[in-house]
């Protein structure tokens, strides 16, 4: 197998419907029962930096001993996913995430030497705010050394024309700046529909229709043998969902919208304490029905996210750890290895490396 990263994912947002940032009180939480675990394993008497106050070794003692979800967090910021390909950078959906990967886009590309492509593909799912709410504040958008052209279906790109056209009644109603102001959206416009095929760079890119308020695209990108599916906002008419399954087949990776469990979708549970609502129609789908749309698709692995924005990282990592069991049963049941796909939710900043097929 070829050492040639084919399609690098990297995820800077995979909360759904809203920003969740960690409020003050979660912090102190985290904190407390990250000393409580050491504690009770016996191991924080052992945290001992090294005689010249070396907080590397403190660092390594930390990821060794906590799990992720006490010493890290999944992060709060809607979806954004950054793919690069040996010749393309292809960004996926414009949340708040959008803006983090914006700024870290002007700081590559402006380090003394750097000599490389400036040039980004932007492909927006759907219009609502959670997907698209950072394309007033993406710093790369302000830089006329780079170049970016967003994708869109028809209603995605007249809701961007609604709020950017300095023409437009809504102009200046939601953000302050206009299209003028986007210096390296050079090209604003380029229209979708599902059954879209066209490549960008080596990449072939394919387009399907998803069950969701208001429409939503999903992708299949394939690139140097490999295969990655973005499906987020899309509520399975059935389970598993054998058209998106088709549409995903054979995937090396796929992420899915798993934003609540079965009971919650059904109404039969309420979210961390919340009162019992019925969740169908509102254009998401369970942890369940992911599971089994990617065993019938043969995916490698499972990413889910569009995660509720009413969860805590403990709560996510328990919903984890019931997506793997489901997953294991599901496979066994199917008569398929139980390691034949992975599943786990995704955090900010995990980056995912699928090289290519020699």
């Amino acid at each position: 197998m070829s050492s040639q990263p084919a399609i690098n994912i990297t995820y800077w947002g995979i909360t759904g419907t809203l920003s969740a940032p960690l409020r003050p009180e979660e912090v102190t939480a985290k904190l407390v029962h990250a000393v409580f675990h050491l504690v009770e394993q016996g191991l924080l008497a052992n945290l001992i930096p090294g005689a010249d106050g070396n907080l590397e070794s403190v660092r390594h003692f930390v990821n060794e001993h906590l799990p992720f979800h006490l010493r890290s967090t999944y992060g709060g910021n809607t979806t954004c996913l950054e793919v690069e390909t040996p010749d393309g950078l292809i960004i996926l959906d414009c949340g708040s995430g959008c803006r983090e990967l914006g700024i870290n886009l002007e700081h590559r590309w402006n380090t003394p030497g750097y000599d490389g492509p400036r040039k980004g593909h932007v492909l927006i799912t759907h219009s609502h705010m959670d997907h698209t709410y950072a394309c007033a504040f993406v710093d790369a958008y302000f830089d006329p050394q780079n170049d970016f052209t967003i994708y869109g279906s028809d209603k995605v790109l007249k809701s961007l024309k609604a709020v950017f056209d300095p023409k437009s009644e809504l102009s200046q109603i939601y953000v302050p700046l206009t299209i003028a102001s986007l210096k390296a959206v050079n090209d604003f416009f380029q229209p979708l529909v599902p059954g879209n095929r066209w490549t960008i760079g080596s990449t072939r890119i394919t387009t399907i229709d998803l069950n969701h308020p208001g429409g939503c695209l999903g992708f299949r990108l394939e690139s140097a043998g490999r295969v990655f599916v973005f499906a987020t906002d899309h509520e399975h008419p059935e389970v598993p969902d054998l058209k998106l399954a088709a549409f995903a087949k054979g995937a090396d990776l796929l992420y899915m919208d798993g934003q609540y469990l079965q009971a919650e979708y059904e109404g039969k549970q309420g979210i961390m304490g919340d009162a019992p609502l019925a969740r169908r129609g509102w254009g998401h789908s369970s942890v369940e029905a992911c599971v089994a749309t990617a065993v019938a698709a043969g995916a490698r692995e499972l990413h889910i996210g569009h995660r509720e924005p009413k969860r805590n990282d403990d709560d996510l990592a328990r919903i984890e750890q019931h997506a793997q069991e489901l997953l294991r049963n599901t496979l066994i049941q199917a008569g398929k290895p139980a390691d034949a796909c992975r599943v786990r939710i995704p955090h900010e900043g995990l980056t995912v490396r699928l090289d290519a097929r020699g």
